[in-house]
């Protein structure tokens, strides 16, 4: 009996852990997204100041940048999962996982090449914004995996769900003028969730 009830006094503080480690993790990612729409802002201003106001320059660049983004966070993801796969010891998971970094990129794939289409053979631009919003919602998915599914890392929280909803109303900045307002709502959105989700981790007992 005594056995037992280590085992799941073990298990009880191992998934404890892991929630700390999650939502750490989910605050490192929002933040990490933050600092990539504060990079594109530097960048844009820079190339402004120098005089370059080219379209094809303007709409490959966020393709260019995301590149390291996204590999860091694949590996930010990895590290939880590898936790919690040991935790559950579901290999079905393991697949799942795999498949999902698969889709990844091929998700970013159709993104370069709906804009090289868009720019090159003068499509109207509504086919970009369908893909860019086909990337947006599963990245959505991604979120709402990891924080509302059974496999669930975190416990969810408004300001995840807030996040969500900021996230998918970004692509809307291709196609009207509030560029710039709907990122400054988008940082602020999601840098209060990432402060918020690090005050989570010294809460979680």
């Amino acid at each position: 009996m005594e056995y037992r009830e280590l085992i799941r006094d073990s298990e009880k503080f191992a998934r404890i852990i892991i929630m700390k480690k999650a939502r750490r993790t989910l605050g490192i990612y929002y933040a990490t997204w933050v600092i990539y729409s504060l990079v594109l802002a530097l960048i844009y201003t820079l190339l402004s100041n120098i005089g370059i106001n080219n379209s094809l320059v303007n709409g490959i660049i966020p393709f260019i940048a995301v590149i390291p983004f996204i590999y860091y966070t694949i590996g930010l993801f990895r590290g939880i999962r590898i936790d919690y796969l040991k935790l559950v010891k579901n290999k079905e998971n393991d697949k799942i996982y795999k498949r999902i970094n698969y889709i990844w990129v091929l998700l970013i794939s159709q993104l370069i090449i709906s804009f090289a289409i868009v720019t090159y053979l003068n499509i109207d631009l509504i086919y970009l914004v369908l893909s860019f919003y086909v990337y947006m919602l599963f990245v959505a998915y991604s979120l709402y995996r990891f924080l509302y599914s059974k496999y669930r890392l975190a416990e969810p929280r408004y300001y995840d769900m807030i996040a969500i909803i900021v996230l998918l109303l970004t692509p809307l900045n291709i196609v009207t003028s509030l560029f710039n307002a709907i990122f400054i709502v988008f940082d602020i959105v999601w840098l209060y969730a990432s402060i918020s989700s690090f005050l989570e981790v010294s809460a979680i007992e």
